[in-house]
C-alpha cells in the first residue's frame, strides 16, 4: 500500500469507514493536513477494540456514521510543526483522549473524566483505521524496543493497568485468590498486570475454552468456563472454600457482574472495568450483607498510558499471545466481518497494519 512521502500533495490514502449498523467500507480519502501544533503520523498499527465491534454492530450508539473508528494505534512521525519536540521518523504511540487541560477535572489529573474531551475513533471523531492521522504533540508518547503492533496495545494495556492500580500492592500480593472475569483483551491484560504486581494465584473465567487456554498460556493458575459448571461451586472448589479476595470484571454485562460478586469472600473487593451494557442487575443483598467493595474504573490517566508504553517497550509483560490476527488495513472490511461471527472467540486482538 503506497504511503504519502511528503511530496504527493493531495494523494489518496485508504480508510475504513463505519457507515451504518454492521456496515463498514474501504474509502479513498485525502492525506490530512496538520494544523498548528500538530504532527502528521503514518499509522503502522491500529487495534480493533471490542468497543469498535460493539459500535459496528450498532449496540452502543457511540459510533456515529459516517466515521473512521480506531483508538489503539502507533506510528511514525512524518511531519512536525516548526520548533516541535519530535523529529521526523520518531516512533510514537498516541494518547487517544483529547482532553482540554483547562477544566477542574483535568487540573486534578483526571483527564480520563474530562467533560470537554473528544476521543479518536469514538462518536463522530475520526480515528486511526487509516494510513495517516494528525495529532497535537502533547498526545504523543515515544517508544523504542517494541514493534508497532505491541506499541498499539498500550491503550488496552492502560485500561487494565489503571483498574489493577485501584488496588494496593499489599492487597494484590496479600490475596490468596484473585478472579478475572472475562478473557478478552482487557481481562488478559488484567491477568498480566496482576501477575506483574506479584499476585499469587489468579483464576480466569470465560465462556470460551480457546480464550481460557490463552489465559493459561499467559499465566493464569486456573480456569473456569461458567457455561460448563455451577460457577460459585467451582470457585469454592478451586479456593478450598475460601472464595476470592479480589475480582476484576472485564466484560460488563449482568451475568459477569454477578459472577464477580458471587466469587468473593466476606469483605472482598471487585474492580469493574467492563462497560458493555449501560445497565446491569446484581444481587444487592449479597453486596451489603457480605460488605463487599465495588470499585469502578474508566479508561486511564495520561500517566497510566505513558507508564504502559514504557513497560511494553521494556517487555515487562508479553502481550503477543493475545494478538491472534494481523491484517492489512486494506482488509479491514474482512476483519470486521470475521469479528462479527468470531466462532469460539478465537479472534481476540485483531491489529490492522500499514506496510
Amino acid at each position: 500500500m503506497p504511503f504519502y512521502d511528503g511530496r504527493k500533495e493531495g494523494a489518496a490514502i485508504k480508510a475504513i469507514y463505519y457507515v451504518g449498523d454492521e456496515r463498514v467500507e474501504l474509502r479513498d480519502i485525502p492525506v490530512p493536513e496538520p494544523k498548528d501544533g500538530e504532527c502528521l503520523i503514518r499509522i503502522e498499527a491500529c487495534g480493533i477494540c471490542g468497543s469498535d465491534v460493539e459500535g459496528f454492530l450498532g449496540k452502543t450508539g457511540r459510533r456515529i456514521p459516517p466515521m473512521i473508528m480506531g483508538h489503539e494505534f502507533a506510528g511514525v512521525v512524518e511531519k512536525t510543526p516548526p520548533g516541535g519536540m519530535y523529529k521526523a521518523g520518531s516512533k510514537v504511540a498516541v494518547f487517544p483522549k483529547l482532553f482540554c487541560g483547562e477544566c477542574e477535572t483535568c487540573k486534578q489529573g483526571q483527564v480520563n473524566l474530562c467533560p470537554n474531551a473528544k476521543f479518536f475513533g469514538v462518536m463522530d471523531s475520526d480515528g486511526a483505521m487509516t494510513e495517516y492521522i494528525c495529532a497535537l504533540e502533547k498526545y504523543l508518547v515515544p517508544y523504542h524496543g517494541a514493534g508497532a503492533d505491541v506499541a498499539s496495545m498500550a491503550e488496552p494495556a492502560a485500561v487494565s493497568y489503571s483498574a489493577v492500580s485501584k488496588l494496593t500492592d499489599a492487597q494484590i500480593t496479600g490475596a490468596r485468590n484473585i478472579l478475572v472475569v472475562g478473557a478478552g483483551t482487557i481481562g488478559l491484560m488484567a491477568l498480566c498486570w496482576l501477575k506483574y504486581k506479584g499476585a499469587k494465584r489468579v483464576i480466569c473465567s470465560d465462556a470460551s475454552d480457546f480464550r481460557l487456554s490463552l489465559a493459561s498460556r499467559m499465566g493464569a493458575d486456573a480456569a473456569v468456563n461458567p457455561a460448563k459448571c455451577e460457577f460459585e461451586r467451582k470457585i469454592s472448589e478451586l479456593t478450598d472454600g475460601a472464595m476470592c479476595d479480589i475480582s476484576v470484571e472485564a466484560v460488563g454485562i449482568s451475568p459477569t457482574a454477578q459472577a464477580s460478586v458471587d466469587a468473593l469472600k466476606n469483605a472482598g473487593r471487585s474492580v469493574w472495568i467492563g462497560n458493555a451494557a449501560k445497565m446491569v442487575s446484581v444481587n444487592m443483598q449479597s453486596i451489603v450483607t457480605k460488605e463487599l467493595q465495588i470499585i469502578g474504573n474508566y479508561i486511564y490517566s495520561f500517566e497510566d498510558f505513558k507508564t504502559c508504553v514504557s513497560l511494553l517497550s521494556e517487555k515487562a509483560i508479553d502481550v503477543t499471545p493475545m494478538i491472534t490476527h494481523r491484517m492489512d488495513m486494506g482488509s479491514g472490511v474482512e476483519a470486521f466481518d470475521m469479528l462479527r461471527h468470531n466462532e469460539g472467540g478465537r479472534a481476540v486482538k485483531v491489529i490492522l497494519t500499514n506496510g
